[in-house]
């Protein structure tokens, strides 16, 4: 982790977030209300690469986040299922460059580090037009890129209940 963040600590210095879109989104909920699912965990899975450079400097991120609320006895078929895409566009200064490896890099770790309060807003909002009791995320730390976030089963029935 130190060493990818020390290998484009000049990107993450330099660049700046021109714009962040929504371009894709998929909600599905199998409960009606938090008693019909009982035990479950709550599993995010954050991803976030490199789709596009320009020649200006301008560069596109493209962060997926899914999120499932599962249960022991029917782990395959999520109770609850929320996906996003958004696309994150980033200018560099022009006196910066860097290589397609070093935007990957920067996208897998501040891909999903930039766009997580956007992702937050829209599973509480999405959650809660499922007639679902609204659910808080806590923040995203930059350790997260490496692998899926798993909130604890106290911590999914403290907030389903």
């Amino acid at each position: 982790m130190k060493e990818k963040v020390k290998q484009i600590s000049r990107l993450i210095a330099a660049a700046q977030i021109e714009d962040i879109r929504l371009v894709e989104a998929s909600v599905r909920s199998r409960v009606r209300s938090p008693k019909d699912v009982g035990s479950v965990d709550f599993i995010v899975r954050p991803n976030a690469s490199l789709k596009e450079r320009w020649k200006d400097g301008t560069f596109f991120v493209l962060a997926t986040i899914e999120a499932r609320l599962v249960s022991s006895e029917r782990a395959e078929d999520p109770a609850v299922l929320v996906r996003a895409e958004f696309e994150l566009k980033y200018k560099l200064p022009k006196d910066i460059s860097a290589s397609k490896r070093d935007l990957n890099a920067f996208a897998e770790m501040n891909g999903v580090f930039n766009v997580w309060p956007y992702w937050r807003e829209f599973i509480q909002s999405m959650v809660t037009r499922m007639n679902l009791p609204p659910l808080t995320l806590p923040l995203f730390r930059l350790a997260d890129t490496a692998k899926p976030k798993l909130i604890s089963k106290e911590a999914s029935k403290a907030k389903a209940g």
